[in-house]
């Protein structure tokens, strides 16, 4: 009995839901896993290299990087929308579960890049006089300029889900269709109304910055084969 036969005909809703789902499904490439990987490890020789690439990756998600800083080596991105289940041609979601949580809720991602040297042993830090208490905001520790550093690095990756709600919404607990909202007084000093729409940010999605560290770690492949059969040519 196929999937249709069981939830309804192709026309009605369950058919749509359906076919939206099989659709989604077979853009997404199937409804499998991806293998783990939370961190990459990379040579300071390929850091710019590693550092192009993981823009790139951010751009082909639909998250172009806002902050990019290769001293430091991190890179911030733009927030993208999480499509819902009726939007397979668009990318955002890894598995069915995101796909129906992103159609229930208005929902977004962003991203955030870090380059760190693996192999460096920071001094401990030295706390000024009449200071006391650990250095939260590490004011006190070393900065290293990664585009001159040599030697391991490490990258990894956190994507945020935020979810969108309006405040002051009043529901009623008969019906919606009474919904109201409330007006809430500018608290600017400039008197300009607030955003009516406010973004929370609710967990990481794993499974995507498993599927950019892959893509990172394929186009450095992609590169090292090309310069070795360039070397092989000369």
């Amino acid at each position: 009995m196929n999937l249709f036969a069981r939830v309804g005909k192709p026309g009605s809703t369950p058919g749509l839901l359906a076919a939206a789902i099989l659709a989604w499904c077979t853009s997404a490439g199937g409804c499998g896993s991806t293998p783990r990987r939370d961190v990459l490890h990379i040579d300071s020789s390929v850091y710019h290299a590693a550092f192009d690439a993981a823009m790139d990756a951010a751009r082909r998600n639909g998250m172009p990087p806002t902050l990019r800083d290769r001293r430091q080596g991190v890179i911030e991105t733009e927030p993208s929308i999480a499509p819902s289940i009726f939007e397979p041609w668009r990318r955002g979601n890894t598995s069915l579960g995101q796909a129906l949580e992103s159609t229930i809720a208005f929902q977004r991602r962003r991203a955030r890049f870090e380059f760190v040297a693996a192999d460096d042993l920071a001094p401990p830090p030295t706390t000024p006089p009449g200071v006391t208490g650990p250095d939260l905001l590490g004011a006190n520790e070393p900065q290293i300029d990664l585009s001159e550093y040599h030697g391991d690095l490490e990258l990894r990756v956190w994507v945020f889900v935020e979810r969108a709600y309006a405040p002051g919404i009043r529901r009623n607990t008969w019906t919606r269709r009474k919904t109201t909202r409330t007006t809430i007084a500018p608290t600017e000093p400039n008197g300009e109304p607030l955003p009516s729409l406010w973004w929370t940010p609710v967990s990481r999605d794993a499974a995507v910055e498993r599927l950019l560290l892959v893509a990172i770690d394929r186009s450095l492949t992609r590169q090292a084969r090309r310069q070795g059969e360039l070397s092989a040519e000369r």
